[in-house]
């Protein structure tokens, strides 16, 4: 009857730990899922040249800001907008509408911040901000290693995969914005759109058109990535209710959970079947990981933090 109780908890531990591997596997994929990109194609480079430029978008960095990026794809809202503070060195900033009217839509529109998950290095997008959750349409693209405005609470969403070389020719002939520098005036951007850039700013790059795809590779129009949900965004963006939240976080935790208790169920098992065999003392399992960090990997965060370069 020995044989027979040891077969059974062997065949146990084997189904336990198929069941874990395949938890395992299926919490790898919900880690993974978001990662949306976005290409970027562009006119008026340095030199006139046109070109174009993808970017990965990641949730698991900055979940309200990654969902914000993507409902600006989703409403063509970068159509045809400058890049009108690109300072050599430092970043790219963007994300004024051309169109005055949709410009002051989206001005009182603020999310709140995500906190920082990782580093402002080259070729990271990051929202500009005005102060603390005050995060609306403009970001940024870092040239270089920028990871002082870390501390400064600035999180990164997104990052350029393709193309950087394209980013690099982005126009720079105008230098810092006014009233410091040479460039535009991001009020009279607001007010006044595409209109004050094209009179005063031509060589500006320019947006021609954003088209989203999943990061396996299929092609789709800026209407192919789904609508997304916002707790936190005013009018014209259509509110969540208050229990929403960007960046699927909970799926992760059950899994998480499950997996944990799945693992150290067939460690106990495994244990078992060498006690029923040879006898002696069982080993404590190892299971020293917790749903929380593994929340955490997944991007369940809330808000935090501010500052430069500012709207």
């Amino acid at each position: 009857s020995s044989h027979r109780v040891a077969a059974a908890v062997a065949m146990t531990t084997v189904r336990g730990a198929a069941a874990s591997t395949a938890l395992l596997l299926l919490t790898s994929a919900v880690l993974a899922e978001g990662g949306e990109r976005v290409r970027f194609d562009v006119r008026n480079l340095d030199g006139g040249a046109e070109g174009s430029f993808t970017v990965e978008v990641h949730p698991e960095w900055a979940p309200l800001g990654a969902a914000r990026f993507n409902e600006l794809v989703k409403v063509g809202f970068f159509d045809d907008v400058r890049f009108f503070r690109v300072i050599d060195g430092f970043m790219a900033q963007f994300g004024i509408s051309g169109d005055p009217a949709t410009a002051r839509k989206w001005q009182g529109a603020n999310l709140k911040d995500d906190p920082v998950k990782t580093h402002n290095t080259r070729g990271r997008l990051t929202f500009a901000t005005a102060g603390p959750n005050t995060r609306t349409t403009q970001m940024f693209i870092n040239f270089g290693d920028n990871s002082f405005l870390d501390g400064q609470g600035f999180s990164p969403f997104a990052e350029v995969v393709e193309g950087m070389d394209v980013v690099d020719r982005l126009y720079k002939g105008y230098g810092e914005g006014a009233p410091s520098g040479h460039g535009p005036d991001q009020g009279r951007v607001q007010r006044d759109g595409n209109r004050y850039l094209q009179q005063d700013f031509p060589k500006l790059t320019v947006v021609k058109a954003v088209t989203a795809f999943d990061a396996g590779g299929s092609g789709g129009d800026a209407n192919a990535i789904p609508e997304v949900q916002n707790a936190y965004a005013q009018e014209p963006v259509a509110a969540a209710t208050p229990s929403g939240r960007a960046g699927g976080g909970f799926p992760v935790i059950v899994f998480g959970v499950i997996a944990s208790v799945v693992l150290c169920m067939g460690y106990f098992l495994r244990s078992g079947l060498k006690h029923a065999e040879a006898g002696g003392k069982q080993d404590r399992a190892p299971c020293d990981f917790d749903a929380e960090e593994m929340a955490v990997a997944g991007g369940v965060t809330v808000g935090r933090k501010r500052s430069a370069p500012p709207e």
